[in-house]
């Protein structure tokens, strides 16, 4: 006898074309929704699949049973709907893919005013590589994604809200050489240190980077490792800086609340590219659910108040764009 799950099993492997991205959706592994599939098939002593090196195909006996199934799996998420809104219990889950800096900075600050504001909606919130957050909207994993747009390029089947840049300084441990007062500072002499690198750069800040390195090795003798450390969290970033002589990059939204309580030092040096360009993906043409027309709301609003403060403190701080 066929049950709902292997109803929904089918669908999502039919609506995504690949039993990968349709495991990710269910949010189980692989392996299981392989097995699973493989027990329906023998049951129903049939394919419903053609494997090949693009993903799959539904075959004859799998339209059969998806032409049935979508009328019952909808009515049965109707009826779900009903007997919520009879408790009082509705929930909405709400499905957010955001880059290191954006997820760690707004897109928390979203997602902690929604528990209070809005009780009845549920968020998830993956912190992702920026650069695949628009696959996974794109893939119906996420209806929300915030990523850095500068490598971007062009995205017609996505919408494209740009939020405020966020600007970015250079972080080190109280005491460290390069924070010494007078000492003369280039980006060279920055890169000649141990460096934390979070993710994968845009090209805009991945350039100039390299190009100071290298000038750093004909100089001297830089660290070996470029970078010596790999990780996708700033606030991991922000803990490695405090307990070694390596030096990190990260939006003063970030930062400020260390930087104040003295447990790392801004260098004082910084250049025009030194900042996250964030910005809104959502699909094409899609129609705003009431849960993610909340959090965008949240979301801009927090949006702002990171760049007054990071105005503010460049403004406190002195900060001058290096030559």
């Amino acid at each position: 006898m066929l049950k709902t799950r292997d109803l929904v099993l089918v669908r999502a492997i039919a609506e995504h074309g690949s039993l990968a991205r349709a495991a990710r959706v269910l949010a189980m592994g692989q392996p299981a929704l392989t097995r699973g599939l493989a027990g329906l098939e023998a049951r129903l002593r049939g394919p419903l699949f053609e494997r090949s090196r693009r993903g799959v195909v539904p075959t004859d006996l799998c339209r059969a049973l998806l032409a049935e199934a979508g009328e019952i799996l909808d009515r049965l998420e109707r009826l779900d709907r009903h007997l919520a809104e009879v408790r009082g219990l509705q929930v909405q889950t709400l499905s957010i893919s955001a880059g290191g800096y954006s997820a760690e900075s707004i897109a928390v600050t979203a997602a902690a005013r929604m528990v209070d504001l809005y009780p009845n909606i549920r968020l998830r919130l993956a912190t992702a590589n920026w650069a695949e957050v628009p696959r996974s909207v794109r893939e119906r994993e996420a209806a929300i994604g915030i990523a850095d747009l500068g490598d971007l390029g062009e995205a017609p089947d996505l919408q494209v809200e740009r939020l405020h840049p966020m600007p970015a300084v250079f972080l080190v441990r109280p005491g460290h050489p390069l924070a010494a007062p007078g000492e003369p500072l280039d980006l060279a002499r920055i890169m000649a240190s141990p460096f934390v690198f979070l993710g994968r750069a845009p090209r805009r800040i991945q350039q100039p980077l390299v190009l100071a390195r290298e000038q750093a090795r004909q100089a001297g003798q830089p660290h070996p490792a470029f970078p010596a450390i790999m990780l996708e969290s700033p606030a991991a970033a922000i803990m490695a800086v405090q307990a070694s002589n390596a030096v990190a990059g990260t939006t003063i939204v970030l930062a400020e609340a260390a930087i104040a309580a003295g447990q790392v030092v801004a260098l004082p040096w910084r250049a025009p590219w030194m900042e996250a360009q964030l910005g809104i993906l959502r699909l094409h043409n899609h129609q705003p659910s009431h849960a993610e027309a909340a959090f965008l709301d949240l979301l801009r609003t927090a949006d702002a108040d990171a760049a007054r403060r990071g105005r503010r403190f460049l403004a406190a701080h002195g900060f001058e764009p290096a030559a």
